[in-house]
């Protein structure tokens, strides 16, 4: 909690048998003050007590039902206060609140790890996960994974038993497709149907695509290690099962991250302290060797540009390096879309998932350049900022990477998800020092 302003301690008096749809008016309080970013409420109970026009109540061990004073109470900013007021008006119909000014003498909170220490796996993951047996056919699979916007499927056999998973790569690995599934979503409906119309006849089945025995997670995981058994693999989703090994959820880096930041949500009055040695700050833990263009850069040659990079994200500066957008191959996609021929598409998609170049490109792409793909304004963050705002914008704006600038707003580093996500575990420390 920031004592840099004034504070003030609200007391809110109310009764025991007092409700809020159905709830106990007290716990209902203290969700409505923690879902707004309140330090801390503490409910005290009474040992005896009345109210204007009541009765007094005490309690024994005899008689525990007596409808005894119960009372709400928290210290925060006076704007915080002021913020949660009406709320608390509102919810409290028959009772008192007072607000009163304070010194705070001391103040220390308990700082608190990146990643809840009572959640597992089973709190946060996906319940509702698409599977398919080892007999399912390749058009089934790829049907499933394009048309619900999947990167993975699970394998399961008749007792609901992970036996395998079926990736993105390991349909390009094996060569069952021939361009990646995020690429495929930019297609038409009808350029979807011809594709998966193509894979009818193959013979292949998720036992032939499948990788074998997969990493899975139980349940009970803590929400740590999971994330760093993520980071050490390398894996963006992982299966989740029972004590029976059966398939009950998929769990993604997108799932721990999100936890996390609504973590920092509810508490940002507390301190997020990742493992000693990992990066506090963004700067810390930045990619640095990060493809550029420029505004009039020619679309061929950022194209070329975009291929180059492994995770094919090229960011737009200016002459003096200050950030302007960011293009990724999705983006080049969805607005090439409007304006090339049918087919053409599908020919650009094939060269993005690593085929030949298309003959005719630099006509095609004439008198066009990168400003007229790219993301902008693109979102930023500065060297000193720490992970904890990364993890807000990421998980904010659904983005996957951020490009840092320094104090002049000129770009020096590129930070992602399996970034964040290694120095909130430690892995990228024990990995550096390794």
């Amino acid at each position: 909690m920031d004592l840099s302003s004034s504070v003030q301690q609200v007391w809110i008096f109310v009764s025991e048998s007092d409700q809020w749809h159905g709830r106990p008016l007290s716990l209902a309080l203290l969700e409505m003050l923690k879902r707004n970013g309140i330090a801390g409420g503490t409910v005290l109970r009474g040992i005896a007590g009345f109210g204007a026009h009541s009765f007094i109540h005490t309690a024994s061990l005899v008689e525990l039902s007596s409808d005894l004073p119960i009372v709400i109470t928290f210290v925060d900013r006076s704007d915080r206060v002021a913020r949660v007021m009406p709320d608390i008006s509102a919810m409290v119909t028959e009772g008192m609140i007072t607000v009163m000014p304070v010194e705070v003498l001391k103040y220390s909170s308990r700082s608190i790890g990146p990643f809840p220490a009572h959640l597992t796996v089973a709190d946060v993951m996906s319940r509702d996960v698409v599977r398919v047996r080892p007999d399912t056919p390749i058009a089934e699979i790829v049907t499933q994974l394009i048309n619900r916007a999947l990167r993975s499927v699970p394998v399961v056999d008749a007792d609901d038993r992970v036996v395998g998973i079926i990736t993105d790569g390991d349909l390009l690995a094996r060569g069952a497709t021939e361009l990646p599934l995020a690429l495929q979503r930019e297609f038409s409906l009808a350029e979807r149907a011809a594709t998966v119309a193509a894979l009818v006849e193959r013979p292949h089945t998720a036992a032939d695509l499948m990788t074998r025995d997969p990493v899975t997670l139980p349940a009970t995981t803590p929400l740590a290690q999971a994330a760093a058994i993520m980071t050490d693999r390398g894996l963006k989703r992982l299966p989740v099962v029972d004590a029976r090994g059966r398939l009950v959820g998929m769990v993604s880096r997108y799932d721990l991250l999100s936890t996390v930041a609504e973590g920092l949500r509810q508490r940002p009055a507390e301190y997020v302290t990742p493992p000693d040695g990992t990066p506090r700050i963004v700067g810390e833990m930045m990619i640095h060797d990060v493809p550029t263009v420029k505004r009039d850069t020619p679309l061929v040659e950022t194209l070329d540009r975009l291929l180059e990079s492994e995770k094919r994200r090229v960011v737009v500066v200016d002459d003096e390096r200050r950030v302007i957008g960011i293009i990724t191959d999705g983006d080049v996609m969805r607005r090439a879309a409007k304006r090339v021929r049918p087919g053409a598409l599908r020919t650009l998609a094939a060269w993005f998932g690593g085929g030949a170049r298309p003959p005719g490109l630099e006509v095609a792409t004439e008198g066009r350049t990168a400003a007229d793909v790219m993301t902008s304004p693109a979102i930023t963050l500065p060297a000193d900022a720490p992970i904890t705002q990364a993890i807000r914008l990421m998980m904010a704006h659904k983005i996957k990477r951020i490009p840092i600038v320094d104090a002049d707003g000129r770009l020096v580093g590129l930070v992602g998800r399996a970034g964040v996500l290694a120095s909130l575990t430690g892995e990228m420390h024990r990995q550096a020092t390794a």
